[in-house]
């Protein structure tokens, strides 16, 4: 099995949060072989939503997430009134591939933008169990817009990011993340972003310190200052949906020029 993986890779030298979170999805990454996608701890492994690995060990309780945010889309589509053709699509951290399994059947390309090698590698695994062929492994480890549009050359109609952003280093660095993403979306083109909402509580606020032992609820945002943010980067919220239970919020999301 032979992999291929698209190598963003710049250090940020005076950013130690930014630095630390790169080191904590990536410190095992060194020692991976290209045949070998393994390397993350069982912690992270479980993180990042692997097949098999922690709450994952129930099968259907991992297929019911890509089910899930699948459905999503459907209704975003619907609400949207986007006709584009969805033929290719990004997800912004992939992680073990449950949501790349759902939405395969649907896209003929799928970008997968990671800063893991682990994870790009896994999530390539699952799709080739499949017999999909049409998976493109980015590891970004930088902000740089421009390297990345040089990579993604077709136009992308659908953006797809979910249990992610609460686990970028700042608000700040999601905000450049959406930046890159208004970039490439296609005109009309629609998003489906979940960030973990601040509702006061010292558990979900956002935090600035300490990534490693906060790094399941370290970024937050107000639900009305991400749909603000959206707004001052050029995106039209359509709608916002919240799951209480866990500080999920779901964005519906359109880019209209």
């Amino acid at each position: 099995m032979k992999f291929k993986i698209n190598n963003i890779f710049i250090r940020f030298p005076n950013n130690k949060i930014i630095n630390e979170c790169f080191d904590f999805w990536s410190r095992h990454d060194s020692n991976i072989k290209a045949t070998l996608p393994t390397g993350l701890t069982a912690s992270q492994r479980d993180f990042s939503h692997w097949l098999g690995e922690g709450r994952w060990k129930n099968h259907k309780k991992w297929f019911e997430i890509g089910e899930q945010h699948y459905k999503m889309f459907k209704e975003l589509v619907s609400i949207s009134n986007c006709n584009l053709s969805f033929d290719t699509m990004i997800e912004w951290g992939p992680g073990g591939g449950s949501n790349a399994i759902a939405f395969s059947r649907k896209f003929q390309t799928y970008y997968g933008v990671d800063i893991s090698v682990a994870n790009l590698m896994e999530c390539e695994k699952q799709l080739q169990k499949n017999n999909y062929k049409g998976f493109r492994q980015v590891l970004f480890n930088d902000l740089n817009d421009k390297i990345l549009i040089d990579i993604i050359h077709e136009p992308v109609s659908f953006f797809l990011s979910t249990a992610v952003f609460q686990h970028f280093p700042s608000k700040e660095y999601g905000a450049r993340v959406l930046k890159i993403i208004y970039q490439i979306l296609d005109n009309n083109g629609i998003a489906l972003i979940q960030i973990r909402y601040d509702n006061g509580s010292s558990l979900f606020r956002h935090k600035k310190i300490n990534y490693t032992k906060n790094v399941a609820t370290f970024t937050s945002y107000k639900i009305d200052e991400f749909w603000d943010l959206l707004i001052e980067l050029g995106f039209s919220p359509l709608l916002c949906k919240l799951n209480t239970e866990n500080n999920y919020a779901y964005y519906f999301i359109q880019k209209i020029l």
